[in-house]
Order: structure tokens, then C-alpha cells, then sequence
């Protein structure tokens, strides 16, 4: 029944699921046109920060190399990227990543390749303020959570595009925005858990036949942010 608009809020990585904010594309601009050896992408869980990378990579694939996980050695980091010639480095959840390795990543911008390190944001702060990162030329630039207006047009562009707008109304919408505070990997699962809910009771007959209360009860209840 609402198989579809539910499949829209899966947790994933989907670049053609593309949704331009204030915050993303000032991050995006700075990210591109950075002259810094080192920046620090920092936020949140959640923040957007692994689809930014995705995104970089996809937009300029000749300009980018895209490190989506920890590496364990320097050897494994080159076999999986050849060729590192005027390549800028971008480098997913850099903060499990060894001090050996960071070190490593830091030579590479020495030696001429930008780095992008994409960090929680307090290890990455930790990290960004040692003395071998102080002392060059670094940024770092920060993923901001959704406002509540960013946040009411990602959700309601994906009911309308089902015409399922009824399901749910701005009241709603921000009893929900108070759980999520904004994390865009949260929101989107808190909506996807509220419509499993509710297709769950469509399919069923049970009273619920659009995004109440109770649901929105329910579903932190599931994401463990009511108790």
C-alpha cells in the first residue's frame, strides 16, 4: 500500500535521491573550492556527511579519489587507488582510522594531494588541534542539522510525490522534528519507522490511517528516543 513512499526513507546512500539545503550547498562550495592541504569535514552521525563525499565523487569522478572505509595499512589504501595524481582525497569516517594511518594521510598532503577527512566532529576536533595539523594549513568545515523548514520540505516532496500529503500535517511534523532534532539520517528513519507503522495498521484495519500521535509515540518508542 505504501510500499513505495515508505522505500523512500530507507537508510541508504542514494545519490538520486539528491536534496539541496543552505548548509549542504555552502558545504559543498567550500569543499570544492577549499585551497587547504587538510580539511576536517565534521558533524554529527547522521549529519549528510558520507552522502557529501558520495556526491563529490560522483559529480567530479576524475578529480576525486573516495576512501569509504578504514584502511589498515598504506598498502591497502594504494591498492585501492592507483593513481593518485592531482587526485584530492576524500576519506569516510576518518575518526576509526589508526594514528599510523592519519599520519599517513597527512604525508600524502604534504607531498601534494588535498585530504578530505570526514570525522564526528568531536575526535575530529581533537585530531584537527594536534600539533603536526595546527601547524599547516587547515579547515575545517562543519555539516549543521536540517531547520525545521528544510526539514518539512525534504519530508513532504516525498509524500507529495505519491499525492500522500494527507498522511501527515505540519503539527505533526514537528512533534517529529523535536525527536530528530534535525539529524537528516534520523528524520529519515523516524519517518520510514512511523510508515511501516501505519501501513502495517492499513494493511490490517486497525484505527490508524494516517501519521497521529500515537504513531509518532510508537516509532521512538522503536528508535530508542522515548522510553
Amino acid at each position: 500500500m505504501l510500499s513505495n513512499l515508505i522505500e523512500e526513507f530507507r537508510d541508504r546512500i542514494d545519490i538520486g535521491d539528491f536534496f539541496s539545503y543552505i548548509n549542504f550547498e555552502i558545504v559543498k562550495e567550500e569543499l570544492i573550492s577549499t585551497r587547504s592541504n587538510i580539511v576536517f569535514l565534521l558533524g554529527s552521525p547522521g549529519s549528510g556527511k558520507s552522502y557529501m563525499l558520495s556526491l563529490l565523487k560522483h559529480k567530479f569522478p576524475n578529480r576525486y579519489v573516495l576512501q569509504k572505509e578504514p584502511f589498515l595499512s598504506k598498502e591497502e589504501f594504494l591498492k585501492n587507488h592507483k593513481n593518485l595524481n592531482d587526485k584530492i582525497i576524500l576519506v569516510d569516517e576518518a575518526q576509526l582510522l589508526s594514528t599510523e594511518m592519519i599520519e599517513y594521510l597527512r604525508l600524502l598532503s604534504d607531498a601534494g594531494n588535498r585530504v578530505i577527512l570526514s570525522m564526528h566532529q568531536k575526535e575530529g576536533e581533537k585530531i584537527a588541534n594536534l600539533p603536526q595539523f595546527a601547524s599547516r594549513y587547515t579547515q575545517k568545515i562543519f555539516m549543521k542539522p536540517l531547520t525545521f523548514d528544510e526539514f518539512e520540505k525534504y519530508v513532504m516532496s516525498k509524500f507529495i510525490k505519491y499525492n500522500r500529503y494527507d498522511l501527515i500535517d505540519k503539527k505533526k511534523l514537528k512533534k517529529i522534528y523535536k525527536f530528530t532534532k534535525g539529524n537528516f539520517r534520523l528524520s529519515k528513519k523516524f519517518i520510514f519507522t512511523a510508515l511501516t507503522l501505519l501501513n502495517y495498521s492499513i494493511k490490517n484495519a486497525y484505527k490508524y490511517n494516517k501519521i497521529d500521535d500515537c504513531i509518532i509515540e510508537m516509532s521512538a518508542i522503536e528508535l530508542g528516543l522515548l522510553k
